[in-house]
């Protein structure tokens, strides 16, 4: 129900914009969203890996991101 309601809102929303300005802002949405998925995603890596280096099971190195390369 409240699933339903929001999404009746959020049609609202879009269907009171113009159809390339609602798709631009559906874009940026949707990006916005695998950015922090991304995000997401390499925290779970960190946490694993911090799992692994606590019980001696994986050597030090500066871990599973690109990012932190020279940070070590």
């Amino acid at each position: 129900m409240i699933r339903d309601t929001a999404n009746k809102i959020i049609e609202g929303f879009y269907g009171a914009l113009p159809y390339e300005t609602a798709q631009h802002l559906a874009n940026a949405q949707k990006e916005f969203l695998k950015a922090i998925g991304s995000v997401i995603d390499e925290q779970i890596k960190w946490t694993d890996l911090h799992v692994e280096r606590a019980h001696g099971k994986k050597e030090d190195t500066a871990g599973p991101s690109h990012f932190t390369e020279g940070l070590t």
